[in-house]
């Protein structure tokens, strides 16, 4: 057998934990009904749960409307790996309400210490409903959030809407948030034939949007929020269900599409 002499052993090591360190990732699929190692925020009082979806048991976040002063929102922030500079967070999204004004959807280079009351800092990739049942309002945006009582920012510009086929509630998804080459991207997938939602960007349908990178939060947590950016007569709070959860800094090994949902 070789024998490596002091020196070469401790650069075969660091080299070693360079590699685990730059793949770190977490994948999550809620089918022992529990969330350790999320860090829950929760500051409308919410629920969380694991009900079935689809066939299998996924994660629910539940939060009333709240009010004018304190919207309903509810997150969960993942703590079972470092803090990412470059990332790649995925999650199905399986079941939404109809709500009025209901933003859901993933975060990435999440500020700690996490508040318990304020809004979070960091970016997110937001799917927006903005009418009660009105499939054609719907809008994928790129938000960035400065924390406190400061509204998120539009990183997108008018990019994301008109979205062809309009995602359903009764669908099966997957939200696709990742940095690379100066730009934040996103993306969601219709599961049920495996191809990318079309959105319009101002002068085209693309499969895709993106938000040129702003330096100001230069790595951070990955995780699920869900917020009610409307609140009057129609609001009534936020629910969405996801599953299979995916973070780490380069995409996962790509899988079979799982079974669209039965009728």
């Amino acid at each position: 057998m070789m024998k490596l002499n002091s020196r070469a052993l401790l650069k075969f090591l660091m080299v070693a934990g360079c590699i685990a360190s730059a793949h770190a990732a977490t994948f999550d699929d809620f089918n022992d009904g529990i969330d350790d190692g999320w860090t829950r925020y929760n500051p409308v009082p919410g629920t969380y749960s694991f009900p079935t979806e689809s066939g299998s048991v996924a994660y629910k976040m539940e939060s009333p409307w709240g009010s004018l002063l304190s919207p309903g929102r509810i997150g969960s922030i993942n703590m079972k790996e470092p803090a990412h500079t470059k990332f790649h967070v995925e999650a199905d999204l399986l079941n939404w309400t109809y709500n009025w004004g209901e933003d859901i959807g993933l975060l990435a280079r999440l500020q700690e210490p996490v508040p318990s009351y304020f809004l979070l800092k960091g970016y997110a990739l937001i799917l927006r409903n903005d009418k009660n049942g009105d499939p054609a309002s719907r809008r994928l945006m790129i938000v960035k959030s400065l924390g406190g009582i400061i509204p998120p920012i539009f990183l997108s510009g008018e990019q994301g809407r008109w979205m062809k086929p309009a995602p359903d509630p009764a669908g099966d998804y997957r939200l696709k948030f990742w940095s690379e080459d100066g730009f934040l991207w996103g993306q969601i997938i219709d599961k049920s034939t495996g191809a990318a939602i079309m959105m319009w960007d101002g002068a085209k349908y693309k499969d895709r949007i993106s938000a040129a990178e702003d330096g100001v939060y230069p790595s951070g947590r990955s995780g699920l929020i869900a917020y009610v950016h409307i609140v009057r007569r129609k609001a009534e709070g936020v629910s969405p269900t996801f599953d299979n959860f995916y973070s780490g800094t380069e995409a996962p090994p790509a899988t079979p599409n799982r079974l669209p949902r039965q009728p």
